[in-house]
């Protein structure tokens, strides 16, 4: 077994707990009953003390069930987001900034704090016929994105020990700010979990294998709100990480790399083969919710990705700089510049 087999024997037994607990109809006497092989299960772990892989898998499988059947019994009540009212004035600041183009703004708005209400029907339009439309859903790719941004800021700080432990908890904290204003959703809080778990690791001096963060993630995100397993977002998330963890390794390892020399067709392989591992795990996922796959996902992710990634890093830079009233005309112009670059692009290939 590989050296993350154990938290991926936790992790899917829980999974499919959950994924059971939620669809059974909610009532008590399942609840009640869940909770009772929960209890019989863990009492016979402690007085045999058994250490065999199958009686834990079965403790977590319970477990999920309890988890599940609890969470459709007493859902958590729902709501916007709390920082909404710091949202609602971040997109004043933005719509004030004195872009050229007046659909710059609403894209920043869009892009990096989800309010999609600026947006016109053409733009929403050009995204969802081009296969995109999962880039004006804030993800993984955004968060991402916010980490670098953070890791670049921060890194003149140093690299002493101290430092690193700072600079990681920084990142945290500012991350799951980010989150909070943003709206919390399934693939966010994902991304959020990534980012604690692989700068706990920093600090602790351990190696982050991606593997292993995926499906302690996933035991994480469903022991804290089991019923986001419904979520379109949810799966479509956790299913594209799957492919990057275990697709996209092998499919780049047939362009093998030059001695560390820039190969541009390398590069392209690269963006191809990420966007074919995702789209392979996610299709099922993306036909079975919403009955459609796009035809055109892999020149969208070629040509648009790259575009919406450095427009969105510029975004938020942007967005960091209105909250204090202020912004270089020259920042202006260059978001100017990518937003119809971008749109012009996914017109294109929508049509």
């Amino acid at each position: 077994m590989a050296p993350h087999g154990d938290i991926v024997r936790l992790s899917l037994p829980l999974t499919a707990g959950v994924a059971v607990g939620v669809l059974i109809p909610a009532s008590h006497l399942l609840a009640l009953s869940c909770a009772a092989m929960l209890l019989a299960v863990l009492w016979y772990c402690i007085l045999s003390r058994t250490r065999k892989p199958s009686a834990y898998m079965v403790l977590f499988l319970a477990t999920g069930l309890f988890v599940g059947a609890s969470a459709a019994l007493y859902p958590l009540p729902g709501g916007p987001g709390v920082f909404a009212g710091a949202r609602a004035r971040r997109c004043a600041r933005l719509e004030a900034i004195g872009v050229a183009r007046s659909g710059t703004a609403p894209l920043v708005e869009a892009l990096v704090l989800g309010e999609r209400g600026g947006l016109g029907r053409d733009v929403v339009a050009a995204f969802r016929e081009s296969g995109t439309a999962h880039i004006l859903a804030l993800s993984g790719l955004h968060l991402g994105i916010f980490y670098l941004c953070l890791s670049k800021l921060l890194w003149p700080l140093g690299r002493g020990p101290a430092v690193r432990t700072c600079k990681s908890v920084l990142i945290m904290a500012f991350a799951a700010a980010y989150v909070l204003l943003a709206g919390a959703s399934a693939s966010l809080v994902r991304a959020l979990i990534f980012i604690i778990l692989r700068e706990s690791a920093a600090i602790m001096n351990r190696r982050a294998d991606l593997v292993r963060i995926l499906f302690a993630s996933l035991l994480i995100h469903l022991i804290i709100s089991p019923l986001e397993i419904r979520s379109p977002g949810f799966q479509l998330s956790y299913l594209a990480l799957c492919g990057i963890a275990f697709l996209y390794p092998k499919m780049e390892a047939w362009y093998p790399s030059d001695g560390g020399r820039f190969d541009p067709l390398r590069r392209v392989w690269q963006a191809v083969s990420l966007a074919i591992s995702c789209q392979l795990f996610t299709a099922p996922a993306a036909w079975l919710h919403f009955g459609t796959l796009p035809g055109s996902f892999l020149l969208a992710n070629i040509l648009a990705l790259p575009l919406a990634t450095l427009f969105t890093g510029l975004a938020m830079t942007l967005t960091l700089l209105a909250a204090g009233g202020w912004c270089p005309a020259a920042l202006t112009h260059a978001a100017d510049t990518l937003s119809s670059l971008l749109i012009g692009v996914l017109k294109i290939i929508a049509s």
